[in-house]
């Protein structure tokens, strides 16, 4: 039953309010943002481990929200159709839906950065295929808002949807960069740098909104810190094409295919363990006068019933067992 209980005979009444449901959804939300929040102030500090760990307990929570919670209050509610317009984004089932794999999205990346920060050289063709996990991750958090909640997604700041966009084709990119030095370590010169090459135009500046590349950054949005990073990523690249091609030239003289092959094309890998969030069932609350002191247990359900069948009974039946708990008393 939504909002409180209802209890299970028509005698007794109850309350019809979705208002204790809506609390707790607010507070689970609240407490996911509050564990990413914690997580990203873990990543900007470098400790990618324990911002591993945030990001997973927040995923946890909006999988719980999405496919449990959420599902059984509006499967339940009364007031579904005027709160799909009207309610706050955290209490729609597919806004939590897509979170769950935005968050599961950004857990992969710590991923990421934790086996670039060891010392000894990474296996990059298991990293590409991690960042295209990534960029697969984020499109369907997009896909996953535009189609179960468009309203709720055209309430959110063109900004950070632009640095979603901006994260889907970065990780792409990276991907294909990753992919391009495992095959030039295996050896695979030629399509090494075919792969080098499509990782250059995804890191171009796109020229349309629906072009290939990068948005452009703009020198006053948030996108502004990036700048520095992204100049150096594409002369580290360019370099680096530059230097295997001429090593090609002159030495292994493998013939480089206009595109990477089909067979040797980027492929997924997501990594779908999600800590599982469970709400732990918790005894009512005993309510009481402040300052009182009572340890008395709230009534049981066949108390509470009990006690509303004896307000139902005429005052003659009180009369009666009155007078004749005095005539007892008086012959005893």
């Amino acid at each position: 039953m939504s909002g409180v209980e209802c209890n299970k005979t028509k005698k007794l009444k109850y309350f019809d309010s979705e208002a204790l449901m809506f609390d707790l959804v607010l507070s689970l939300a609240t407490y996911a943002l509050s564990e990413s929040n914690v997580g990203c102030d873990y990543s900007v500090k470098g400790d990618f481990g324990q911002a591993l760990k945030k990001f997973n307990c927040a995923t946890g929570i909006f999988q719980f929200l999405g496919e449990t919670l959420l599902p059984d209050w509006m499967a339940k509610s009364k007031q579904h159709a005027e709160m799909e317009k009207e309610s706050l984004a955290e209490t729609r089932v597919g806004v939590s839906v897509a979170l769950t794999t935005l968050h599961m999205a950004m857990s992969q990346q710590m991923a990421i950065a934790t086996i670039l920060v060891k010392p000894e050289e990474p296996n990059y063709s298991l990293l590409g295929k991690l960042c295209f996990g990534v960029a697969v991750e984020l499109e369907s958090f997009v896909s996953t808002m535009r189609s179960k909640c468009a309203l709720h997604m055209s309430r959110m700041e063109s900004g950070f949807l632009t640095y979603i966009t901006f994260q889907i084709n970065l990780q792409r990119a990276v991907g294909l960069y990753f992919l391009s030095r495992g095959l030039w370590n295996s050896s695979d010169y030629g399509v090494a740098i075919a792969a080098l090459s499509e990782a250059l135009v995804a890191m171009r500046t796109r020229t349309s909104p629906t072009g290939r590349g990068l948005p452009e950054i703009d020198e006053k949005g948030s996108l502004q810190a990036l700048a520095p990073d992204i100049t150096e990523l594409r002369k580290h690249m360019q370099s680096l094409l530059a230097s295997w091609e001429k090593d090609n030239s002159l030495v292994y003289f493998d013939k480089v295919p206009p595109s990477v092959p089909s067979d040797k094309a980027l492929k997924p890998i997501q990594l779908q363990k999600i800590e599982e969030f469970k709400l732990e069932a918790r005894d009512p609350l005993p309510l009481s006068v402040p300052g009182a002191k009572s340890d008395a247990a709230p009534p049981s359900y066949e108390d509470a019933l009990k006690n509303e069948n004896q307000r139902d009974r005429s005052d003659s039946d009180l009369a009666r067992e009155l007078h004749e708990r005095l005539n007892s008393e008086n012959s005893a």
